[in-house]
């Protein structure tokens, strides 16, 4: 792969300035950042940490026509490279890490590895390498384990340091503090990591988790005060707006069934509701399964957790054409480097504000567009993908369920 070097313009388009704290960017505060308009780069890493290829804005014959990449609240998400001329398996093959690095950024917007590249002997004209962040790796770690009377935090810690053994993640303790809570009893019988650390968010109320661009897993309190980086002005900051009310998903009413059968033979734990909902939408009754719980007050506590979530109408928005380059007074440029950490306020047209929590951030890169950047807030409205890993999950909870009944009445 041959590189240009130095192919700058000269300082004229040097953007520097504060880029928000290490709770948002995971930068010291008073750290002075140097950005170049329209630059990005690839860079592919062996197994052994050894860099095999570099593609991007700064490469001689640059072959990568088309970068996409997701950032999520788990993380580094889904990711696609498209190329117009098919790079070798020596460069960019199955499992290789790729780091993406944004206005010649020195640390990565991304990390994640591939997972499907084009076959030889295609007579596409383009090719379409994708991959996805290291969360995704997660679900190929099953744990069977119990857990009691242990911190939330503790348990989170016990999963990330078999994240580092088995998938090579970078362990942090800093990004798992302790929760404060400990569940009487947690059984994971065949669960991924990834479940694991679904149910464990729930028991710790308002967490959340999942692995940065530094592969590092997290599992932390949510963040509900403004991202800096994320007050958006619709027509200067975002070419355009569009929310979204769900009442559809408002339950105020449920019965959590665990994994510990009663005398009776039954595995229901317990009733959870909200009065003042119930008021406001009418009784709306639902299932709730939790099979790793096994005690009464873990149940509840996870099952207040899901009604506080959806007792009221759930609120999402659609955030296209976000303006990554501004100026400040002193006649500097920053870049602004968004997280899911923290909400966003959106300021309207006629003046509202309202603020969600940063579901999603999409960028998408090109040679014709430059780099653009897409958002979504609040939970995404109703689709296929996510009723069928609904149905997923529920046959997963069900057949944990059967098995620990299986096991207590063999005993």
């Amino acid at each position: 792969m041959n590189i240009v070097f130095g192919r700058r313009l000269f300082g004229r388009w040097i953007f520097s300035g504060n880029v928000g704290s290490d709770k948002q960017g995971g930068r010291p505060e008073n750290e002075v950042r140097e950005f170049y308009p329209g630059e990005y780069s690839i860079y592919a890493y062996a197994k052994n940490g050894t860099r095999t290829a570099i593609f991007g804005s700064n490469t001689e014959n640059n072959a990568l026509s088309k970068v996409t990449f997701e950032i999520t609240e788990t993380g580094c998400g889904a990711c696609e490279l498209t190329f117009h001329k098919l790079p070798s398996r020596d460069l960019l093959t199955y499992m290789q890490r790729i780091d993406i690095h944004l206005f010649g950024d020195t640390k990565p917007w991304y990390s994640g590895y591939i997972i499907s590249r084009p076959v030889e002997g295609t007579t596409e004209d383009s090719y379409v390498f994708k991959g996805h962040g290291y969360y995704n790796q997660l679900s190929s770690i099953l744990i069977f384990k119990t857990y009691e009377h242990t911190d939330v935090g503790a348990i989170a810690r016990d999963i990330a340091v078999m994240a580092e053994q088995n998938l090579g993640l970078v362990y942090n303790a800093v990004k798992i503090p302790d929760v404060g809570y400990f569940p009487e009893k947690l059984v994971f019988d065949g669960v991924t990591a990834k479940e694991a650390l679904g149910t464990l968010s729930n028991f710790a109320i308002d967490h959340v988790y999942g692995v940065d661009e530094y592969r590092s897993l997290y599992f932390k309190p949510r963040n509900h005060s403004i991202n800096e980086q994320a007050r958006l002005t619709v027509g200067k900051h975002i070419a355009s707006y569009k929310p979204s009310w769900d009442v559809d998903k408002v339950f105020n009413w449920a019965r959590v069934k665990g994994g510990n059968i009663d005398s009776k033979g039954e595995q229901w734990l317990c009733i959870v509701e909200d009065k003042e909902s119930q008021a406001a939408y009418g009784l709306r009754q639902k299932v709730l399964s939790l099979p790793s719980a096994y005690s009464v007050n873990d149940a509840k506590r996870w099952g207040e957790n899901q009604i506080a979530q959806y007792k009221a109408p759930v609120r999402s928005a659609k955030i296209m054409g976000v303006r990554l380059e501004y100026p400040y007074p002193d006649g500097t440029f920053n870049v602004r480097h968004m997280g899911t950490d923290g909400k966003a306020q959106i300021r309207t047209l006629d003046g509202s504000e309202y603020e969600y929590p940063i579901t999603k951030i999409k960028y998408t890169i090109s040679a014709k567009d430059g780099i653009k950047a897409d958002m979504e807030l609040g939970e995404p409205p109703f689709a296929v993908d996510r009723y069928l890993f609904g149905i997923e999950r529920a046959a997963k909870d069900i057949e944990q369920a059967q098995s620990s009944a299986i096991r207590q009445l063999k005993t």
